[in-house]
């Protein structure tokens, strides 16, 4: 499967920070970056990278696909840190 440079900025983002992100500080941390993402295109994102292990994605518990909070994987940090050292 293709590694997007995106999915990387999203690690990247989430790493620095040290702590499970909003959905909407994660975007504001990528806007910084140059990286907008329109619609749902971030949660796609999220989703591809939840199905690799990459990052963990915790839903509000109303039910629905609304997202509470996304953090690094232990599996995401090694990835992370594999691909910048290149």
């Amino acid at each position: 499967m293709a590694f997007e440079y995106a999915w990387l900025k999203i690690l990247q983002v989430l790493a620095t920070a040290k702590r499970p992100m909003s959905p909407e500080e994660l975007r504001a941390g990528l806007a910084r970056f140059g990286f907008r993402f329109e619609g749902t295109r971030l949660e796609d994102s999220l989703a591809r990278l939840r199905e690799q292990e990459l990052v963990e994605v915790l839903v509000y518990a109303g039910g629905g696909e609304s997202l509470g909070s996304v953090a690094i994987t232990a599996k995401g940090e090694r990835k992370l840190r594999g691909i910048v050292r290149l």
